[in-house]
């Protein structure tokens, strides 16, 4: 029986969402079956603790949408839509097309996970730089040590901004230590591609606390 991805609108409840269909259909959006994650036998691109993300077509355009779980101890998606307007005008994070009160619809991007990913120095200071212009924003991701927020594909992606916040950021500290000091595989990848030192690279990251200033951290990494 061919997958009826409707069904998964309302995960984790079995009953359908009448007014989310109308309204992606209002919109032009057909949500496909699509994705390496598995919902009730049906293909999506992601579940997680909050939602769940579906694969959709809006005419030629490939998009994601995010759909809150019905389990979800979030009222909305309206401050995570917040933070990707704040951060699409500075060409950080999936384009925000649409959104509602429990769904958003964003630019479908593909792309490796940094710790899978084969990593090199144009991606490092790609992200470095997107990470720095967060702190500037004073803009928090919340998520970017693990890894699996940052993704290597066309272009170097920050998604998911559910967790972003005003707060101080550590956005810049955060991706140095996944990438570089944590005892992890990835980190040791990328270390071998750099002479800086764990030293060096503490005390660049203690400085551009100091002033924000990424020169230093980038003077360490031979990425200048």
């Amino acid at each position: 029986m061919k997958p009826d991805i409707f069904s998964v609108l309302t995960y984790p409840r079995k009953e359908r969402n009448v007014l989310l269909e109308r309204t992606l259909a209002d919109l032009g959006i057909t949500p496909l079956p699509f994705g390496k994650n598995v919902v009730w036998g049906v293909p999506v691109l992601g579940k997680g603790w909050s939602s769940i993300v579906i694969y959709g077509m809006q005419e030629q355009k490939e998009v994601a949408i995010k759909i809150q779980r019905r389990d979800s101890h979030r009222l909305s998606l309206g401050r995570e839509a917040l933070f990707l307007r704040i951060v699409n005008e500075r060409g950080i994070g999936p384009t925000l097309y649409h959104e509602g009160k429990d769904f958003l619809v964003l630019e479908y991007v593909e792309g490796v996970p940094v710790r899978n990913a084969s990593v090199q120095p144009k991606h490092i200071r790609c992200f470095l730089e997107q990470c720095h212009t967060l702190d500037l924003l004073s803009v928090d991701h919340g998520q970017i040590q693990g890894g699996k927020h940052l993704l290597i594909g066309e272009k170097c992606w920050i998604i998911d901004f559910e967790k972003a916040g005003f707060r101080t950021p550590r956005n810049v500290s955060s991706l140095v230590s996944e990438l570089f000091l944590r005892k992890t595989e990835c980190a040791s990848r990328v270390r071998s591609q750099f002479s800086a030192t764990s030293e060096s690279l503490i005390k660049a990251v203690r400085e551009y606390k100091k002033t924000n200033n990424l020169s230093l951290l980038l003077d360490v990494l031979h990425l200048s």
